[in-house]
């Protein structure tokens, strides 16, 4: 027993002390704007997210339809830079599909133009619906599985498992044995964009191994493996049922969610008091007309993991829905609440054998012993909806990263301007608060214009802000093209800006004008 504990507690101080990370992982700015027509092309394209990702498949799509793969040029985590070199004019397009801490993929695409519309460039596709389809279904059928096995095995340790109930519980181990391989190589597809024919190459399996759901999916197999062996050995199922919490606290929204430190624990709370339930009805059915020293044993226990279970999810959903009222529509929120009906609907049924028929049962009543068989099917049913239900978070982001998600402002723009040079201020996003600036310095016609230097004053009188100063820094093989990535401007309004063009060593001009923040 002290081996047993001394594991549990590794495993959730490794679930309570690993790295903080804000996921869901949402996009907050892009540099150029989505939809923009710049006079020339940028060095690079900017993704600005609010945690860092890791790039899983990045390409560009130039106006004549050809296609580039991006991905390994790519730097930065927070703020992806992604060169393009040598594109002309035309519409050109940057479609990527990165990953998070929460292991799910994030896809999203970059229009924007130089000089002309041509729409000649298309957007690649987000991703294919049977495929979609797939990943739900290993998904649910390996939670459904799981649950049943580790929980039946578990549930020998409050009395012995009936000879019939061995093989199905058995039989739930093998699928899922089989379902968390398939879910973990349909996950690499999703995660790259790929087609079912791409199973059969290492891609996808070696993206999929490189998320969070890698080591989430062995110790779920590992889990199955020790729910076969605790049938026999109460130390192996108690170790299934610590392995498959900590495995799902490993990855997705909910475990992934700040804080870790509340939210990966509960996660596996969740899960474990979930699986003592559910996963002993079959074994408790059966037992039913030769023991009932699990049916005493299991109404004594349960009113305690039905406690951990409501408490945990309460904490859970409270996280995991935000404060925005307005994204509690959303489809994450929808799964919720149709969970929570089925829910309750378990809760009737479980009160109703607890209380009404466990007395009955107990003293030989076989019409009870009927009732309750009848009973624990309908709650096996619920609990096979509830997890088929959830299996589809996998594919909707939490309000609360919604909320993060909210489109920002369009950018900003101001055009300087004098007799003989001009500059664009692109602002990105167009709001108060951190800012990229993007600079296009150009002659009287608006032609790249190779200039020394170029610094930017704003000034909003109304806040009592005068001559804030910002140097601008040239990108690098484009000329006349300058920015401040960093610029922090804390209220909207309509701002008085300059700039100071230092064409030469001895001569600069100053161009005028407004450029207005939400």
């Amino acid at each position: 027993m002290r081996q047993i504990l001394f594991a549990l507690l590794s495993m959730l101080s490794w679930a309570i002390l690993a790295p903080a990370t804000l996921a869901h992982a949402v996009l907050l700015a892009t540099t150029p704007a989505d939809g923009a027509m710049l006079a020339m092309p940028p060095a690079a394209v900017r993704l600005t997210f609010n945690e860092a990702v890791r790039p899983l498949v990045v390409r560009h799509v130039a106006p004549d339809g050809t296609e580039t793969d991006l991905t390994d040029s790519i730097a930065g985590a927070t703020e992806l830079v992604i060169p393009l070199d040598g594109i002309g004019r035309g519409t050109h397009v940057v479609s990527w599909r990165v990953v998070s801490e929460d292991g799910h993929p994030i896809p999203g695409s970059l229009l924007f133009s130089i000089g002309e519309m041509t729409g000649a460039a298309a957007v690649p596709a987000e991703g294919d619906t049977a495929v979609r389809s797939a990943i739900w279904l290993a998904r649910a059928a390996m939670a459904i599985a799981l649950v049943v096995a580790v929980g039946g095995a578990a549930f020998g340790a409050m009395a012995p498992v009936p000879q019939d109930a061995r093989r199905p519980l058995i039989g739930a181990a093998a699928v899922a044995l089989l379902a968390a391989p398939a879910y973990l190589g349909l996950h690499g597809l999703d995660a790259l964009g790929a087609g079912f024919a791409a199973l059969a190459t290492p891609a996808p399996w070696i993206a999929a191994a490189g998320t969070s759901f890698g080591p989430s999916v062995a110790m779920a197999m590992a889990a199955a493996l020790l729910a076969v062996a605790g049938l026999w050995a109460r130390s192996a199922a108690v170790l299934a049922l610590v392995l498959l919490g900590v495995s799902y606290a490993a990855s997705g929204h909910a475990g992934a969610a700040w804080p870790q430190a509340l939210t990966r624990p509960l996660v596996a709370v969740h899960l474990i008091a979930l699986t003592l339930w559910i996963g002993a009805l079959i074994p408790l059915a059966l037992s039913l007309h030769t023991d009932t020293t699990g049916l005493r044993r299991f109404s004594a226990a349960i009113p305690f993991a039905v406690i951990l279970l409501a408490g945990s999810g309460i904490a859970l959903a409270t996280v995991q829905l935000g404060g925005d009222v307005a994204h509690w529509r959303a489809p994450y929120a929808r799964i919720l609440a149709a969970k929570l009906v089925l829910l309750a609907v378990v809760l009737a049924l479980a009160a109703s054998n607890r209380w009404r028929l466990t007395a009955p049962v107990l003293a030989g009543d076989a019409q009870a012993v009927r009732r309750m068989r009848r009973g624990i099917a309908l709650e096996l049913l619920c609990a096979v909806a509830i997890l088929g239900l959830t299996a589809g978070w996998r594919f909707t982001p939490p309000p609360r990263a919604l909320a993060q998600a909210a489109p920002a402002a369009a950018s900003a723009f101001a055009h300087l301007h004098s007799d003989a040079v001009m500059a664009n201020l692109i602002a990105t996003p167009g709001r108060a608060g951190p800012i990229a600036m993007h600079i296009e310095i150009g002659d009287g016609d608006m032609n790249p214009l190779s200039v020394i230097g170029a610094t930017l004053l704003l000034s909003l009188p109304e806040r009592g802000i005068e001559g804030l100063e910002r140097s601008a820094s040239p990108l690098d093989g484009v000329e006349g093209v300058w920015r401040i990535p960093d610029l922090v401007l804390p209220f909207p309004g309509t701002w008085t800006v300059a700039l100071d063009i230092r064409l030469s060593r001895f001569s600069k001009t100053t161009l005028s004008g407004t450029l207005t923040l939400k």
